[in-house]
């Protein structure tokens, strides 16, 4: 497994974590309906994995400005393949676990995230 790789599910574990701490916190502390906190944990959560994802993981020398739409987009391609996947599993295995589900998007998610993020979003990588 490549150092980037493993930085890459580092981040992406730590902030899918971090996630779930914020949408506790937003609903429990600030009595945030589950909307609204779904909003700031993903607001915080997005903010947090780009930043480490373009200074730790790619390690990448391009401007924020170029890099920070890329990012945006290849998340809302990931989250629609997600919802897609998980519709079409649905779709022909009507018994799937919700586990499985998730685990099979998150898995191609992350696979594409990975390769369009390493190619695409920070290619102007340290190497």
């Amino acid at each position: 497994m490549s150092d980037k790789f493993l930085r890459f599910v580092i981040v992406g574990g730590g902030c899918a974590l971090l996630y779930f701490v914020v949408m506790w916190f937003c609903r429990a502390s600030l009595g945030l309906t589950p909307f609204l906190a779904t909003i700031c944990a993903y607001g915080v959560s997005f903010c947090v994995a780009y930043t480490l994802q373009h200074r730790w993981t790619f390690r990448s020398a391009s401007a924020y400005r170029e890099t920070l739409p890329r990012y945006a987009l290849v998340q809302v391609i990931c989250a629609l393949l997600t919802a897609g996947i998980t519709q079409a599993i649905s779709h022909f295995q009507p018994q799937a676990p919700g586990w499985l589900l998730a685990g099979i998007s998150t898995v191609l998610a992350s696979g594409l995230s990975f390769v369009l993020s390493s190619q695409w979003v920070f290619s102007a990588s340290e190497k």
